[in-house]
C-alpha cells in the first residue's frame, strides 16, 4: 500500500504547524543526521562513501591521500565480512560504486557508510577519527543553525537536538548567537543526566563526540546502547521529533525509533531532500516507520531553507541578515570592550606593569602606523582618550572620546568614558547623560552602572546611586569598585553596618585595596571601634 500523499507537508505548512503547537505548549526536539551538517561545509556521509570507495579502489582520494590497492582491499573485505564485522558482500558495494560512477553521481546509498568507513580506516581506527576532525575543524555552522539556536534557547520548550553527527555546529551556534551554554551529552554515560526540566539547550550524540571514540562502525552501530534507550524513550514522551538530514542508515538509532516497543506519543516529521510528493520519499523503510507512527513527511529545499521558513515564521525579522548583523556586531564589540577594559585595569596595577609595557609600546607603535594612513579605529580614539586623561588633559581627552563615538555611534565603552572625564570635571549631569546612552547600548555593561551611581552620589541622589550599584554587583559579583562605590553612600547615610560589610566584601575581592581598607576605617571610627580602625589603617599606609 502506498503512502498517503495528504501526509506529505511543504516547510511552510511544517512551519505554521509548529507555531501553532508551541504556542499551545507542545514541545519539539531535532533529529540531526549528517545532511544537516552539508550546507555548513561538512560532506555527507554519502559523499564521503564515495570518496573512500575511489581511495579503496586504486584512486587518489580527494583529500590528496594516496591510492589502495584495489586487491588487498577485496582481500581484507572478504576476510571482514566472513568474520560478520562488515555487513554487506564488498561485490554488492563495487556493483553499486560502479553504476553511481556510470551515472557520475557523488554519492552513495546510506547503508554502506560504516562498512565503507571501517574498510578505509581498518588497520588503524584513530586516523579515521583524525580524519573527521580534519574535516569538520575549519567549518562554521551555517545560517539555518541561527534558527535552531533560537528553537533551542527561547522559551525553553524545544530545547532538545539528538543526532548521530559528531561535528559540534549546534554548540557554535548556539555560542555566536546566544548567550546559553548547552549541555553535551557526548558519551552514553552522561545520558542520565538529560532532563526535560533543564533550563538549557541538550545536545545528545548517539554516536558519541568526536573525542570519545565515536562510533563510526557496523559493530558499534549496530544497537543503540541500554542509557541512550532509556533517555530517549523519555524525551519521545515529551517531544515530538523533527528528524532532518538523517538517511536512518546506521542500525543503532533507527532500529530503536522502528521498534514497536519505542513510544513515540505525538508522531514524528520526517524531512527528506525533494517535491511534496510521491516520488521523492525516502526508502521503504523510512516510509513505513512515518506511517506506522502516524508521522508525516515533509519536502524541503535543505536544511538552511528549512530552518529559514521557521525562523520566518517564529520570529519574523529577527533572523534577516541586517538585523542579525547587528546583533553579532554587539556580541563581538561587547567582547572586545570588556577585554580592552580588563587591559586597562590590569595596566593599573604596578606589580604587572613591567610584563605590559612592552606590550603597550607595541600598541602605540601600530597606532602610529594607522594614523599616518589616516587609518585609526574607534579603540585608537579610545585608548588616546584614556591617556589624555590619565595626564590630566581632560579637555583633550572628550576630544578623543567625541571622535571614537563620531566613527562608531554603537561604542559604549566610548560614552562611558566619556562619562568620567565629564564626571571628573563635576559636570555630572553629561555624565549621567553618557552613562544612559553606554547602558542603552549594553544592558550588561556593569562599569556603566557603577559610574552612573558615582556621579548620583555626587548629585546627593543616594538611592539612585545604590541602585546603580546593585546592578553592577548583579552583573559582576566580583566588582570591588562597586562594592566599596556602594559601602560610601552607605556611610554617607550613617548606614555603617552595611557599609563596612561592602569595604569587606571589596577587600575580600582585592586584598590589595587600599581605599575601600581607609574607607572602612573611617566607618569603624564612626562606631566607636578605634583598634579596627588603627589596623586597617596601618594596612593603607603598607599598601
Amino acid at each position: 500500500m502506498a503512502f498517503s500523499e495528504s501526509r506529505i507537508l511543504s516547510a511552510k505548512r511544517l512551519s505554521q504547524l509548529m507555531k501553532e503547537s508551541t504556542e499551545n505548549g507542545e514541545r519539539f526536539c531535532f533529529i540531526l543526521g549528517s545532511g544537516a551538517s552539508v550546507e555548513s561545509g561538512i560532506p555527507s556521509g554519502n559523499t564521503l562513501e564515495m570518496q573512500w570507495m575511489n581511495c579503496l579502489m586504486g584512486r587518489m582520494e580527494d583529500r590528496g591521500t594516496p591510492a589502495m590497492d584495489p586487491g588487498e582491499t577485496e582481500r581484507i573485505a572478504g576476510a571482514l565480512h566472513a568474520e560478520k564485522l562488515i555487513e554487506h558482500e564488498f561485490k554488492e558495494i563495487i556493483d553499486v560504486w560502479q553504476r553511481a560512477k556510470k551515472e557520475n553521481k557523488k554519492d552513495l546509498p546510506s547503508k554502506y557508510y560504516f562498512d565503507i568507513y571501517k574498510l578505509r580506516f581498518h588497520a588503524n581506527p584513530r586516523n579515521g577519527y583524525s580524519y573527521l576532525e580534519k574535516i569538520m575543524e575549519p567549518c562554521d555552522p551555517s545560517l539555518g543553525y541561527h534558527t535552531l539556536a533560537k528553537l533551542l534557547t527561547e522559551g525553553n520548550l524545544n530545547n532538545l537536538v539528538i543526532t548521530t553527527n559528531f561535528d559540534s555546529l549546534v554548540e557554535d551556534a548556539l555560542f555566536l548567537y546566544t548567550d546559553k551554554k548547552p549541555l553535551v551529552v557526548g558519551h552514553e554515560s552522561l545520558a542520565d543526566y538529560m532532563d526535560a526540566n533543564i533550563q538549557r539547550p541538550i545536545v545528545a550524540k548517539v554516536h558519541r563526540s568526536l573525542m570519545y571514540a565515536p562510533f563510526n562502525s557496523p559493530e558499534t552501530t549496530s544497537e543503540l546502547k541500554a542509557e541512550w534507550q532509556r533517555a530517549l524513550s523519555s524525551a519521545f514522551n515529551i517531544y515530538t521529533p523533527v528528524v532532518i538530514g538523517y538517511a536512518g542508515g546506521d542500525h543503532s538509532l533507527m532500529s530503536f525509533l522502528e521498534d514497536e516497543a519505542t513510544v513515540i506519543r505525538n508522531g514524528v516529521y520526517w524531512c527528506y531532500l525533494g517535491k511534496p510528493d510521491l516520488s521523492d520519499l525516502p526508502d521503504k523503510n523510512i516510509q513505513k516507520f512515518v506511517e506506522n507512527r502516524k508521522g508525516y513527511f515533509v519536502a524541503i529545499d535543505g536544511f538552511d531553507a528549512l530552518m529559514v521558513e521557521i525562523g520566518k515564521t517564529l520570529y519574523g525579522d529577527d533572523i534577516r541578515p541586517g538585523r542579525t548583523a547587528e546583533q553579532l556586531k554587539e556580541k563581538h564589540d561587547r567582547r572586545v570592550q570588556q577585554y580592552n577594559q580588563q587591559w586597562d585595569n590590569l595596566n593599573e596595577r604596578p606589580e604587572i606593569q613591567e610584563v605590559l609595557q612592552e606590550m603597550n609600546v607595541a600598541e602605540q607603535r601600530e597606532e602610529e602606523q594607522r594614523e599616518k594612513k589616516q587609518a585609526l579605529t574607534a579603540w585608537d580614539y579610545i585608548r588616546r582618550g584614556l591617556r589624555a586623561s590619565s595626564e590630566g588633559r581632560k579637555e583633550d581627552a572628550i576630544k578623543e572620546y567625541s571622535k571614537a563615538i563620531e566613527m562608531d555611534p554603537r561604542s559604549a565603552a566610548a560614552y562611558n568614558n566619556r562619562g568620567i572625564v565629564y564626571d571628573d570635571l563635576e559636570q555630572y549631569e553629561k555624565a549621567i547623560e553618557d552613562y544612559n546612552k553606554a547602558i542603552e547600548l549594553n544592558l550588561h555593561y556593569a562599569a556603566a552602572y557603577n559610574n552612573r551611581g558615582v556621579a548620583y552620589d555626587n548629585l546627593k541622589q543616594y538611592e539612585r546611586a545604590i541602585e546603580d550599584y546593585n546592578k553592577a554587583i548583579e552583573l559582576d559579583s566580583n566588582y570591588a569598585s562597586a562594592y566599596n562605590n556602594r559601602g560610601i553612600v552607605y556611610a554617607d547615610l550613617k548606614r555603617y553596618k552595611e557599609a563596612i560589610e561592602d569595604y569587606t566584601q571589596a577587600i575580600k575581592l582585592n586584598p590589595k585595596y587600599k581605599k575601600a581598607y581607609q574607607n572602612r576605617a573611617k566607618a569603624y571610627l564612626a562606631i566607636g571601634e578605634k583598634e579596627l580602625a588603627k589596623a586597617d589603617e596601618k594596612t593603607a599606609e603598607e599598601l
